[in-house]
């Protein structure tokens, strides 16, 4: 039987989503208790990939297992599990459910702040300085529709396919900092960091409005900016198409 479990976690500690040879990660919690819970090798997989130290408020993920799981299934494994991951649901689903194909929308957040938190550490970029939100925003307005973001790809684009629809791409300025919000079908590796990277350079008035656009056309990932930090990122939503009824 499929199921499909919807989670959350703090990837301060780990090295992002997907199982890594020497490295913890998320996956490998997860795989390892619902294992353990099922008395069964479970393998999950889960809507994308996040880097190391990339946050997830939703991340959802499918796996298949025994017909009869225990009914308590979200107790236990939230029991076993350290404390920077929740898991939200594990419900039984279609057997052709693919959390990472059936996607058919993504959205990220990525927070900075311009004062220090000790309080909540790793979860968000420090960035004393200000910032010309107005000008950010006309930049991100320039994402919107179907493009080659090959100038916000790090390495290849998976399956030589650097096109992407991005639905959203706006900043609001709020009084402990700056939150930038993206939407679209789908992401390339360290695309949203390095358009934010890339549009703090415009709010800091490195580079210009002309700039962005010649660097999202000439699609060099060598002229966009730093990719902002890992640990400001947060993946928020995963939309998938309603179920078929007969």
């Amino acid at each position: 039987m499929r199921y499909k479990i919807e989670l959350a976690y703090n990837g301060s500690d780990y090295a992002g989503w997907q199982i890594q040879p020497n490295a913890p990660t998320v996956q490998e919690s997860v795989d390892c208790a619902l294992s353990t819970i099922a008395n069964t090798n479970i393998e999950t997989m889960g809507c994308g990939r996040t880097d190391a130290g990339v946050h997830a408020k939703f991340f959802v993920a499918h796996f298949d297992g025994p017909d009869e799981l225990p009914a308590d299934l979200c107790y236990r494994l939230n029991k076993m599990l350290p404390d920077d991951i929740r898991i939200i649901s594990v419900q039984p689903c279609s057997i052709e459910f693919h959390a990472r194909f059936d996607a058919t929308l993504r959205e990220y957040e990525y927070h900075i702040q311009a004062s220090k938190d000790p309080f909540a550490p790793k979860t968000y970029w420090w960035h004393a300085n200000s910032l010309d939100v107005e000008a950010m925003n006309r930049c991100a307005a320039m994402l919107v529709g179907k493009h080659d973001f090959s100038s916000f790809c790090k390495g290849d684009a998976p399956n030589n396919n650097p096109q992407c629809t991005v639905f959203k791409a706006e900043w609001i300025q709020k009084n402990d900092g700056y939150f930038f919000t993206i939407q679209a079908n789908r992401f390339l590796r360290n695309m949203v960091r390095a358009i934010v990277g890339t549009l703090v350079d415009v709010g800091l008035g490195k580079i210009s409005e002309d700039d962005f656009r010649l660097i999202f056309a000439q699609g060099n990932r060598g002229e966009a900016g730093h990719s902002a930090p890992a640990e400001g990122l947060f993946l928020t939503k995963v939309e998938y198409p309603l179920p078929k009824h007969n």
